[in-house]
């Protein structure tokens, strides 16, 4: 962002794939190196200034990471501290009343994570910050946001015991919406991602009185990295723009997401090993990916649709004679970001020697079975099919009972 021309064809760039919210950080430590400053006008703002200044020209919104803190402020002296309230209300302020078109700002980054929380993560420590920053946004700009840190999966606290910890003190009721980084090694409609368990933590939030909170995704992405890492197997820049399309489908299956931001628009380096060089849009020179063109089709209102997986069992439930059981046929259809939804499959049952029987299952809640009358000794073969839908891919099991 020092370089006026390649800051201009960055936002140039963000702006064309239709994208309208930009999160940015905000480095604290930058605008009060050495002390406190904004009183005396010595405050160095030159960075975020230049940033406002091409988000408004190309028409976007920005969520500035509130964190960085100085050295100064911080009885760790390191940036990844939380800092004393009275500096950083002041410096809060000061950047609310400065930016008043920003309309939303993130409380911090992984909070949940050492190396972002010295000495250690804190849920107390957290909600004192937040109680900090609401206390400012009461005074300097009541419509503003506050957006809770985002949480990351593997980090020293897990989501869900930080959540409950930040609720029981109070915490959820400081801030309009939960970050969350639902970083996988899956592929987000994968039932191992954390992407697929995200109405379980709306409901957990619900449980804790908060059923109105939003989830902010505020960072999720993939890198192209040639080799494995903690981030997932090897990706093709086409497999990252595959993840990409998927991410945001399932997000806008999922009414209480709010937001959903990729990571990151430009790589950070170019070592060919390092995952974490290797997310972004566009390569380090600014050359397109094909995740950028996915992210434009995807704000442009091309669908992608979502893997559909079906599963079938069956087994003799009770014996009537030798020639004549009961068989029970069960099976579950998973449908990424309709949990609670009601579909129908078609149920084939292929009995050899005899004529095929369909049916029309109902499956509700992700789950279905069926009983029926098995005559002769003969195998059967047992075929369901879900047809599809403008959601969501076909998808056919098959199971076979034998003699």
């Amino acid at each position: 962002m020092e370089d006026p021309q390649v800051a201009e064809r960055t936002f140039a760039g963000i702006a064309a794939t239709g994208v309208r919210w930009v999160r940015v950080d905000l480095r604290w430590y930058l605008v009060e190196p050495h002390g406190p400053s904004l009183s005396s006008g010595q405050a160095d703002w030159s960075e975020m200034d230049a940033i406002v200044r091409a988000a408004d020209r190309h028409g976007l919104q920005l969520l500035p990471i509130l964190g960085y803190s100085p050295a100064w402020t911080t009885d760790e002296h390191v940036h990844w501290a939380f800092p004393d309230a009275a500096p950083f209300e002041n410096f809060f302020e000061a950047a609310l009343r400065r930016y008043p078109q920003i309309a939303a700002w993130e409380l911090w980054n992984e909070p949940n994570f050492r190396v972002f929380a010295k000495p250690q993560p804190d849920p107390a420590g957290f909600v004192a910050f937040l109680r900090s920053a609401d206390r400012v946004r009461d005074r300097a700009n009541p419509g503003a946001k506050l957006i809770s840190g985002g949480l990351a999966p593997g980090g020293d606290i897990d989501i869900l015991p930080w959540v409950d910890e930040v609720a029981r003190l109070g915490g959820l009721e400081l801030v309009d919406g939960l970050g969350v980084h639902p970083y996988s090694p899956w592929q987000p409609d994968d039932p191992r991602a954390l992407m697929m368990r995200l109405e379980s933590l709306h409901e957990r939030l619900a449980f804790l009185g908060r059923p109105d909170l939003a989830l902010w995704l505020t960072e999720y992405g993939a890198p192209t990295a040639a080799n494995a890492s903690g981030w997932g197997p090897a990706l093709t820049e086409k497999e990252q723009a595959r993840r990409l399309r998927v991410a945001f489908a399932l997000a806008t299956r999922l009414p209480f997401i709010e937001n959903l931001t990729w990571f990151e628009y430009r790589d950070g380096c170019v070592e060919p090993a390092l995952a974490d060089c290797h997310f972004g849009l566009v390569r380090d020179d600014l050359s397109l990916r094909p995740a950028y063109h996915a992210l434009r089709d995807v704000i442009a209102g091309t669908r992608t649709l979502l893997r559909s997986r079906l599963a079938l069992s069956s087994r003799v439930a009770r014996r009537v004679r030798p020639a004549s059981e009961t068989v029970r046929v069960k099976g579950t259809l998973l449908l990424p970001g309709s949990a609670r939804s009601r579909s129908r499959i078609t149920l084939r049952v292929l009995p050899r020697g005899e004529r095929p029987t369909t049916l029309k299952i109902l499956v509700s809640g992700g789950a279905f079975h069926t009983h029926l009358r098995r005559h002769g000794r003969g195998p059967w073969r047992i075929e369901a099919r879900y047809a599809g839908s403008h959601v969501y891919e076909p998808a056919v099991a098959r199971t076979r009972l034998g003699p």
